[in-house]
């Protein structure tokens, strides 16, 4: 990319987020040329919004990759800003400062200590289980500002698509869990009673009910140029129910079989 083409990408992205609105259209000359400048222009962004608070994983299978045209599986780092907490209570968020929000329902993980990038010693999965704090139930928002057909590395560059993420309780005992259990229902309650259901699905969505495994693949596949894993970073693992437009405002409800529920209200 040249540098002028670069800044604009950048100040389009920035602008796209902070407006909500979309990008009418992805020049050429804005789409990154391959995965490194992708991710240099991702962590321009983040910087510019305030640093990052967490990680999304994509393209964990083979097949996925393959759909998506890259050789690894692929992360994008997560705005602070755009972290939300509803371990206790529902989330808050505006209707109004998204696009075209999807709701997407999730295993994550979060960090007890940093993990920095070690491309010559790949982490053990014993490794990266250590390192980490806590399971939590998460909602993420998919909202993109690329126009359709933009490419995966132009959605690389835009945060693969996340809105926001809505992280909620927490469970230390995660290695306990058998994941291939754990049935998910979305419910709404949009704009009001009585709820409906949005989506089903199952945490063996996600390499056949073994989350952490992307957890793993990211600390060995960490973003070129990212300040790496940190301490206190959440990282979602991709959805177990599909994508769903959220019809409005209301209240969005993502139950997970007996570990509990986690919720957030648009206003």
């Amino acid at each position: 990319m040249k540098p002028s083409d670069f800044e604009a990408a950048q100040a389009a992205l920035v602008a796209a987020r902070r407006g909500a609105r979309a990008i009418a259209e992805c020049p050429p000359g804005w789409r990154p040329g391959d995965l490194t400048e992708a991710y240099r222009l991702q962590n321009a962004v983040i910087a510019e919004l305030g640093g990052g608070g967490g990680w999304k994983v994509a393209g964990i299978t083979e097949d996925q990759r393959r759909t998506l045209g890259v050789p690894q599986p692929i992360a994008s780092a997560l705005p602070l800003a755009t972290l939300h907490d509803a371990s206790i209570r529902p989330a808050t968020l505006r209707f109004a400062d998204f696009i075209a929000p999807k709701i997407e329902c999730e295993i994550a993980f979060q960090l007890r200590r940093d993990l920095p990038a070690r491309p010559d010693e790949p982490y053990s999965r014993a490794e990266v289980a250590a390192a980490m704090a806590t399971m939590r139930l998460a909602i993420e928002i998919v909202d993109p500002r690329w126009p359709a057909g933009s490419g995966t590395l132009a959605e690389i560059a835009d945060g693969f698509n996340n809105g926001a993420l809505v992280a909620g309780p927490r469970f230390d005992d995660w290695q306990e869990i058998d994941f291939t259990e754990v049935d998910i229902v979305l419910t709404a309650a949009a704009p009001g009673p009585p709820a409906r259901e949005l989506a089903l699905g199952s945490a063996r969505a996600i390499l056949d009910g073994d989350p952490f495994a992307t957890v793993v693949m990211l600390a060995n596949a960490q973003p070129e140029g990212s300040p790496g894993l940190r301490a206190g970073d959440i990282v979602t693992t991709g959805s177990c129910t599909g994508a769903p437009f959220v019809p409005g405002p209301g209240l969005y409800r993502a139950e997970f079989s007996d570990l509990g529920s986690v919720e957030l209200r648009f206003e």
